[in-house]
């Protein structure tokens, strides 16, 4: 998360610009807005995944599972190389999705200590109805917060 609201004006990094030879003023300051702007849109979007209580982890484990429509399971282990959180958080995540009925351990594989994860019915259903406002956020502006969408029954 990127919590610098008030960014620095231009005059301010030119100044830096002629201390630091090393600073491109205009690289600078692209880079400044966009971590604001994904900032922004992740609050956005966290805060409408809390509104249908789930946290990002939990809604990314989902849309793993349930983007890869060759496959009936993943195992945690896959999940895992496809995500950028500690095993912890994922293993947190993971819980707290079995215990609200969105994913279900399926049976046993070769290695026994591996436990294949599918999203349930339930669970694809609820991405379902989650995606058409995700792709929303995502495709609106950033800094956009008045145009947020409603909590959808």
């Amino acid at each position: 998360m990127f919590f610098l609201k008030d960014l620095p004006t231009r005059q301010m990094i030119d100044g830096y610009a002629a201390t630091y030879d090393h600073v491109d003023p205009d690289q600078t300051n692209a880079a400044l807005h966009l971590l604001r702007d994904a900032s922004l849109l992740i609050r956005r979007i966290e805060k409408y995944l809390a509104q249908h209580d789930l946290s990002q982890t939990q809604f990314l484990i989902l849309m793993i599972l349930h983007r890869d429509k060759t496959r009936d399971h993943h195992l945690a282990a896959e999940i895992a190389q496809k995500m950028d959180v500690s095993k912890p958080v994922l293993s947190t995540a993971m819980k707290s999705l079995l215990r609200k009925g969105l994913i279900a351990y399926g049976d046993k594989i070769d290695d026994a200590r591996a436990k294949p994860v599918q999203i349930t019915p339930k669970g694809a259903a609820a991405l379902e109805r989650l995606l058409p406002d995700y792709f929303r956020i995502l495709q609106s502006d950033p800094g956009d917060a008045g145009q947020d969408t409603k909590e959808r029954p």
